[in-house]
C-alpha cells in the first residue's frame, strides 16, 4: 500500500527474479502462471485478446479499450479483494506476456479507474 492508499503496482520483466509474496496478487499473460502459485495472495491470468487488423500489437490500448484485456481485470480484482472473494493483497506484480510490456503499460497509463486504484511504478 502506498502512502496516498493506492495499492501499489509494479511490472515485472525477468520471470526468473519473480519472489512469491503472501500479500501481494500476481497478474500475469496466459501461459506464465508460476508454479508456485500457492505462495501468493493469488494468480489471475488476462486472457490474450485477438490479433488486430490494424498492425497494432495485440492488446493495445487503442484496440482493447476498457472493456478487456488487463484494466478490466484489474477493476475486477479490485473489486473481487473489496468483497472477500481474493484474499487481501497491498500490492499486485504484473508479468505482461514476452513483447508486450510497453502494450500493458500503455493500456493502463490513460485509466482513471487504474490510477485512482493502483499507484503504477
Amino acid at each position: 500500500m502506498t502512502r496516498d492508499g493506492r495499492i501499489a503496482l509494479e511490472f515485472l520483466t525477468d520471470r526468473a527474479a519473480i519472489h512469491p509474496r503472501v500479500d501481494t496478487l500476481l497478474v500475469v499473460g496466459a501461459g506464465n502462471a508460476p508454479a508456485q502459485a500457492a505462495s501468493w495472495a493469488g494468480v489471475v491470468t488476462v486472457d490474450r485478446p485477438a490479433a488486430s487488423p490494424f498492425m497494432h500489437a495485440a492488446g493495445c490500448a487503442c484496440c482493447t479499450g476498457r472493456g478487456g484485456g488487463l484494466a478490466a481485470v484489474l477493476g475486477d480484482v479490485f473489486r473481487r479483494r473489496a468483497t472477500g472473494d481474493l484474499k487481501w493483497f497491498d500490492r499486485v506484480a504484473v508479468l505482461p506476456p514476452g513483447g508486450q510490456a510497453a502494450a500493458w503499460r500503455a493500456a493502463l497509463s490513460g485509466d482513471v479507474l487504474v490510477s485512482a486504484r493502483f499507484a503504477v511504478r
